[in-house]
């Protein structure tokens, strides 16, 4: 936790012995909500106070006759909240400045003009996550104790898998499971044996440009887009060539008229990065006609198309390829958590599936095998599915609640496009802010702020900002929104 916060952490403060809380297992809330809740009903009617400390994980775990990891869940949760504070070696305590106090006292202040320093040093609740990261789940929302049992239950069956090196194209199961939901849900042409299983995303992209592309080689990308697929194309010795992105996707046309030899064209079609647009049903025809007439292979990267919030997703680009050029990328770290390191690809071929393995084979061997047990299980009964189920819902919600808070406190300033999908919104400023400025002032908040600008390869765009929604709740995007607001102030070009 940061060193700044404003709390009392005696060092030989005496453990509080927490009489009255206890949790029923025939509930149907979660072992660790029970205890979450209980605790922070505790610290809102003051019967536990700032400074207080409470016990050891352990000890309040053996009290309730519960796992250690459901306390730990529960104290995790009401760090991430800002309701304790952790010191390592000293223990847990009750923070000084609560959220709810905080957020209390900022609705007297409706013009927003000035906040005491206590607030600004509680902006930071998370260390690691922070108003407006893009690209970043809700990880206090994560089905943790489905994710623990998963794991509990594979651990006791160890000794029936293999546990020395096995196929480098993933766990077979893995695999089918994979693919059984890639042609349900986004229909995806594929079978088991056409699934590599790669550590990250990021690693995809660069066995993709190693396996397909030659030294010299042009390929196509969005401008502005990934920069991590820049990274990737660049390194296998690759010419970058920027197609610029319309409001229906990438200009196609541009393509074909400007770098007709291309050898692969990286698409995000189903939501743009970083624009959110998707790319038309007659573009992708056309861009589909394209690769088959010129041999061209199309990386499509389909990141987080599981989170549209009106309809049914999006059909894949690769379900509609008849010619076998397109390379479908899929990721767990948005629907899931980034530290499970693990996504895949789809390839055209068994065939090249399995010359693919044989590159992959020569820099990890394997992607980790315990992961992959307990993910392909955590698959098959039915969680995944469910979780994807709850963010999706939760994800609407909180992208309105974003857009709301942004029409009332920037609408001034800023104009929002925000389309039903994905886990950001975009605002473009109207020309009342010196945008350098911005971005100094938007440092000096410990807020992050995509810029748009930062993601152009070649062509002049709009100077706007990309906000993170999906891993903030209400309180955190108020706060954050209050930061951009005092960012604003301090950037009007009129100063």
């Amino acid at each position: 936790m940061p060193d700044n916060l404003n709390c009392r952490m005696p060092k030989q403060s005496p453990e509080i012995n927490l009489a009255g809380i206890k949790v029923s297992k025939k509930s149907a809330t979660p072992l660790y909500m029970q205890v979450y809740e209980q605790l922070r009903k505790m610290i809102m009617e003051k019967r536990l106070r700032a400074g207080d400390r409470l016990p050891a994980s352990r000890n309040f775990a053996k009290d309730l006759h519960v796992s250690r990891i459901i306390i730990s869940q529960a104290y995790e949760q009401l760090l991430i909240e800002g309701y304790l504070v952790a010191k390592t070696g000293s223990g847990t305590f009750v923070a000084d400045q609560l959220p709810d106090d905080l957020l209390n006292a900022r609705r007297k202040d409706h013009s927003m003009q000035q906040r005491p320093t206590a607030e600004k040093k509680n902006i930071g609740i998370e260390s690691s996550i922070v108003p407006f990261q893009l690209g970043t789940p809700s990880l206090d929302s994560f089905s943790y104790q489905k994710w623990f049992e998963t794991g509990n239950t594979v651990l006791k069956q160890l000794k029936k898998f293999h546990l020395g090196y096995a196929d480098t194209l993933g766990y077979w199961p893995l695999r089918e499971a994979i693919a059984s939901y890639l042609r349900v849900s986004r229909a995806v042409m594929c079978e088991a044996e056409q699934v590599v299983v790669v550590t990250g995303s990021q690693q995809g992209l660069n066995l993709i440009g190693e396996f397909l592309l030659k030294n010299g080689d042009s390929v196509w990308m969005e401008d502005p887009g990934y920069p991590g697929a820049k990274t990737s194309f660049i390194h296998a010795g690759a010419k970058i060539c920027p197609i610029p992105v319309e409001n229906d996707g990438a200009d196609i046309e541009y393509g074909i008229k400007k770098f007709p030899g291309a050898k692969l064209a990286y698409i995000t079609p189903s939501h743009q990065f970083p624009l959110g647009c998707t790319l038309s049903h007659a573009k992708r025809i056309r861009l589909l006609e394209w690769a088959s007439k010129k041999n061209m292979w199309i990386l499509e990267d389909d990141y987080d198309s599981e989170f549209r919030y009106e309809g049914s997703p999006l059909a894949s680009l690769q379900g509609m390829d008849h010619a076998g050029c397109v390379v479908y990328s899929g990721t767990f770290s948005k629907v899931l958590f980034p530290g499970l390191r693990l996504a895949y690809l789809v390839l055209p071929t068994v065939e090249m599936a399995n010359r693919l393995a044989l590159m992959k084979e020569n820099i990890d061997r394997q992607s980790p095998m315990i992961e992959q047990l307990m993910l392909s299980k955590f698959i098959e009964e039915g969680h995944f599915l469910r979780h994807i189920r709850k963010m999706r819902l939760l994800y609407s919600e909180r992208q309105k609640i974003l857009i709301d808070l942004i029409n009332l406190y920037l609408g001034e300033y800023f104009s929002l496009n925000a389309f039903p999908s994905g886990m950001h919104v975009i605002c473009w400023p109207n020309g009342k802010i010196d945008m350098q400025r911005f971005r100094e002032s938007v440092k000096r908040q410990k807020i992050f702020v995509g810029f748009i600008k930062d993601y152009s390869l070649q062509h002049k765009i709009p100077d706007g900002i990309a906000l993170g929604f999906t891993a903030f709740s209400k309180y955190k995007m108020k706060l954050g929104v209050e930061s951009l607001v005092l960012a604003v102030k301090d950037s009007l070009k009129s100063k």
